[in-house]
Order: structure tokens, then sequence, then C-alpha cells
């Protein structure tokens, strides 16, 4: 599938596990740099991340309560930077 994103910049809140995990392989499948962003589940995360490397495009994991606005601001920072 194309779904337009080679080369975008994806955030995926709650992406380390259950659909969030599976979106974050299929955007990185698709070519797309993914913003993985976890609360809790720091090993998931960097697992994920991995796993999108090993296919050939980039990946980053970001901690940050998305209950938080403070957090999301200054995650959302970091993805820019």
């Amino acid at each position: 599938m194309d779904l337009g994103l080679k080369d975008k910049v994806v955030l995926v809140t709650g992406g380390a596990r259950d659909i969030g995990r599976e979106i974050s392989l299929t955007f990185g499948r698709e070519g797309a740099a993914v913003a993985v962003n976890y609360s809790h589940s720091a090993e998931e995360a960097l697992r994920i991340v991995a796993a999108i490397r090993a296919m050939g495009s980039r990946a980053e994991a970001f901690a940050a309560d998305v209950g938080d606005y403070g957090a999301v601001s200054a995650m959302a920072a970091r993805i820019e930077a």
C-alpha cells in the first residue's frame, strides 16, 4: 500500500503497544520517520524503534503523558528539532 508518507514525520501516541505498535510499524514500512510516543513502556518503544530502523526508516522514542499539555508541547518541540 502507498499512503504517501515517504519522508514525512509522523507521531504515533501510544505507539509502542497494541494498535499503536501496528500503526508505528505500518508507517515505518511506508517510509515515514516515526516518532513513537510512550508513557510507561520504554522497552517496548525501543523495540519498535529498532524494528522500524531495521526496515530502513527513521524512528525515535519519546516519553510523554499525552494528558499533560506541557509534556506534549515539549515532546513536539523535541520531534521538530
